[in-house]
């Protein structure tokens, strides 16, 4: 006797075909699914590239309540300043001249690469070498075509919070 194969295609585990749906299916986990545990496994707390983070706080809730500031005003170096996780995602980089605090979205408008703390006015991004000046967030020095995004900041007591 001798076995016969049947010529229909089923889509029970045992034949190791399968269809559209499962394929499909399988391609959006695949998708998604690394997205999601990338931002699982993120590390807020972390430094990036070499830059100094301060750990970040919230902003205050409407109606009013305590917050934790972005920085102490002690620990930004005047005529300098640093690196710092920002509440809503991504991180500041915080400049101070004096009494005068600014704030810019520390990503390089190149290839958002996170620049370095400000050294002498003047914030650079290691990637390719773009340089920004800390009084307005100009690019002093490209491949960087555009300024670092303006944060609004405030001194409140001795914290430096988002205004």
């Amino acid at each position: 006797m001798t076995a016969v194969e049947s010529t229909t295609p089923t889509n029970t585990p045992t034949t190791g075909t399968r269809s559209r749906r499962d394929v499909l299916c399988g391609l959006m986990v695949a998708l998604v699914a690394p997205g999601a545990l990338v931002a699982a496994c993120s590390d807020s707390g972390s430094s990036t590239g070499g830059a100094t983070t301060t750990g970040g706080g919230s902003t205050p809730a409407a109606g009013g309540g305590s917050a934790k500031g972005l920085a102490a005003l002690a620990d930004v170096p005047d005529g300098s300043g640093l690196i710092v996780d920002n509440p809503g995602g991504g991180k500041l980089l915080i400049a101070r001249t004096g009494d005068e605090v600014k704030a810019y979205n520390a990503a390089c408008t190149h290839m958002g690469t996170i620049v370095d703390p400000p050294q002498d006015g003047v914030a650079v991004c290691q990637n390719h070498g773009s340089e920004f000046a800390t009084e307005d967030g100009s690019v002093k020095k490209g491949p960087a075509t555009q300024p670092l995004p303006t944060v609004a900041v405030k001194v409140e007591g001795d914290q430096v919070v988002l205004a």
